[in-house]
């Protein structure tokens, strides 16, 4: 693999590293891989470090041209915010407001980044929000030894998504997404460059029911997230839904939310028309788990 130009995309688990390898002149993803950590990643960078290494060393991979990581939902605050025309050319500043009258947090406790989703300084924008605690971001910047490990980027998954959509499938019609990890589910509508809708749910409140009755509670729930964001907007009314996430990978999960969502199209996000996947069964195994990780490595290979 050393000439050729690699990108990993990883996205951080709640115990796990999720991995994806990109190769740029191929726009092929090489390999895929869930490696566990047993501790909180964000939360113990040597763990981090060391697990990655490990692993690298473990495929003779001694180096990438890129890493970029993909940090879930459910560790950031995501919202989507109309700024007024009169607020526009102080973006930042309107944005850290915004913040503060959301969250209880000290000022300067998160790193705010955000995407223009339409309109203009004259008549106002919407912009999707996204914030992550400082100590995460200051941790993955500055918590490596080897600074050829460190980060090049750092996005949210559900941006990490969105790139993978726009490249690997060229998306240009709205698209619903479900990322179903163990941590939670994320479902968003989606179109080029634009996020029009997104819902979560949580599985703190599954701990302790069997797995049979904790994803028959989940598939219900996140048709009934589906049907309130319809009903505040009849535009994300869309038959087809696009899965990935560990969940994906269980087929009890995938059915019991087939059952729940009558009327609907389930498709794993196995294959991509503008992507080549990896032949071997092994490197290809963590395909659907990995989605976040191949699309924040897309996001610095493709320039995205």
């Amino acid at each position: 693999m050393s000439d050729t130009k690699i990108y990993m995309g990883i996205e951080v688990g709640d115990a796990s590293l999720k991995v994806a390898l990109l190769d740029s002149a191929e726009k092929r993803v090489l390999k895929t891989a869930v490696l566990e950590t047993e501790t909180s990643p964000i939360d113990d960078i040597y763990t981090f470090e060391t697990v990655l290494q490990t692993w690298m060393e473990s495929i003779e991979l001694e180096s990438v041209e890129a890493i970029s990581v993909a940090i879930p939902a459910f560790r950031s605050i995501i919202r989507q915010v109309y700024v007024p025309a009169e607020a526009a050319t102080h973006l930042d500043d309107y944005l850290q407001w915004y913040l503060g009258l959301i969250t209880n947090a000290e000022k300067g406790a998160y790193v705010v980044d955000y995407k223009v989703l339409s309109g203009s300084a004259s008549l106002g924008l919407t912009v999707l929000l996204i914030a992550v605690r400082r100590q995460w971001v200051d941790a993955l910047r500055k918590g490596f030894r080897s600074k050829s490990l460190a980060p090049k980027a750092m996005e949210v998954d559900v941006l990490s998504l969105l790139n993978l959509m726009d490249v690997a499938e060229g998306v240009k019609d709205l698209q619903c997404v479900i990322k179903a990890d163990y941590m939670g589910v994320t479902m968003m509508w989606l179109s080029k460059d634009n996020l029009q809708g997104l819902r979560c749910v949580s599985t703190l409140p599954l701990v302790n029911k069997s797995r049979e009755e904790a994803y028959e509670l989940l598939a219900n729930e996140v048709m009934n997230q589906i049907n309130l964001a319809k009903e505040e907007n009849a535009a994300l009314d869309i038959r087809q839904i696009n899965i990935c996430g560990e969940l994906a990978q269980d087929p009890l999960f995938v059915e019991d939310l087939r059952r729940c969502c009558p009327g609907y199209q389930l498709a794993l996000m196995d294959s991509f028309s503008n992507l080549r996947l990896p032949v071997d069964e092994q490197d290809s195994a963590a395909v659907l788990c990995c989605a976040g990780a191949i699309g924040t490595a897309l996001n610095v290979m493709e320039g995205v």
